[in-house]
């Protein structure tokens, strides 16, 4: 009997050589692509979910941040940056700017995570890109670079470079188009990207290990290839409440709720150092009801270890914001646990990535700050 991937193919093939028409008549300029006076930095991947866009979209931003205390014309403070994003999931359509008075589900949860920490930087949602970038724009004259988050399939816009993001877990070389994988566009497309991260990587990856991945890309001399790992901080509590911090132990039970595109890593994380984590998973970007609430709670409450939490994601935790949602949680200790990504030999992605930024003023090169 014939696997149901395996009655996909068909489908599979015909959407590939769809999306592979689009990308000819791109490169031929029969569809055009816009050029803006600022750099686009476009982020995003070839499957659909689960490579961590918006945390490396936040990391990037803070890179340039950092690197302008080091050149001279770079001047990206964080006023001067700005992100534009779809906003996946919001209930609202067109131009918005992201401000602290948003919500989820007007601007979507990953454009209001970003705002949360990234205050100064300008955050926008279009579904739009170019209508989107010149609103953004307009709004703030003084923007010298945007950064598109989940836009590398949106090539009406002519990116600065783009950077795409592939799983460790699931490579993009080992996947299949939609609906027979989650490839939005044949692998061939990683071609178009100036760098590519293998993002979730575990922290003792070995050198040899990342040859065999290097290999398998097999990136073209134009590229470079670089491998990110998460890093976990500490929790939060989801309410304002007075409540104890805990230090996580195998005395420790979990209820884990999610509604994220891969939460694997996560729950392997809590799995090592807790006693046992009873994950409730929802989609990625579902917003939560009283229901839903309900389940974690019912959860909760038959565990009889007396030791024992709630824990969501921040992202997550965007969609709990609700009143009442916070007040059904009661008085147990949920919070979120809050995550950063960086990128291995840092020194070597940075000066890569300043290497690919063009003058934008001839008259003011970007030039290293002596003793920096």
């Amino acid at each position: 009997m014939k696997s149901p991937k395996y009655l996909l193919y068909p489908f599979a093939i015909l959407y590939g050589s769809i999306i592979t028409i689009r990308n000819i008549l791109f490169n031929l300029g029969i569809l055009r692509s816009r050029d803006f006076r600022v750099w686009v930095i476009s982020i995003g991947n070839l499957s659909t979910g689960g490579t961590g866009k918006s945390p490396h979209t936040e990391y990037i931003a803070r890179l340039l941040e950092k690197l302008t205390r080091s050149y001279e014309n770079l001047g990206l403070t964080f006023d001067k940056i700005g992100v534009l994003s779809r906003g996946y999931g919001r209930s609202t359509n067109g131009f918005l700017l992201v401000n602290n008075s948003s919500n989820a589900k007007e601007v979507g949860d990953e454009p209001m995570q970003l705002k949360r920490r990234l205050n100064n930087v300008y955050i926008g949602v279009d579904e739009k890109r170019v209508r989107g970038i010149s609103l953004l724009m307009g709004l703030n004259p003084q923007l010298k670079i945007i950064l598109l988050d989940d836009a590398f399939q949106h090539r009406s816009v002519k990116p600065t470079f783009s950077i795409l993001l592939t799983n460790y877990n699931t490579p993009f070389y080992n996947d299949h188009m939609l609906p027979a994988g989650m490839l939005r566009e044949p692998v061939r497309g990683y071609k178009r990207a100036q760098f590519i991260i293998v993002t979730d990587t575990p922290h003792n990856i070995t050198d040899v290990e990342k040859k065999l991945i290097r290999d398998k890309i097999n990136p073209l001399p134009k590229q470079k290839v670089f491998f990110s790992s998460i890093y976990y901080q500490s929790l939060v509590p989801l309410s304002n409440n007075n409540i104890e911090i805990p230090v996580i132990d195998k005395n420790y039970s979990i209820v884990l709720l999610t509604g994220i595109a891969n939460p694997h890593s996560l729950y392997n994380h809590l799995a090592e150092m807790a006693r046992d984590v009873v994950h409730i998973s929802f989609p990625d970007h579902h917003f939560f009801d009283i229901g839903d609430v309900a389940k974690v709670m019912k959860a909760y409450n038959a565990i009889t270890n007396p030791k024992k939490i709630i824990i969501t994601t921040e992202k997550d935790f965007i969609r709990l914001q609700l009143e009442q949602l916070v007040r059904d949680l009661g008085t147990a200790p949920a919070f979120y646990l809050p995550i950063e990504v960086k990128v291995h030999d840092e020194q070597h992605f940075e000066d890569a990535f300043i290497s690919n930024l063009s003058v934008l003023d001839p008259s003011k090169p970007i030039r290293k700050i002596a003793n920096k």
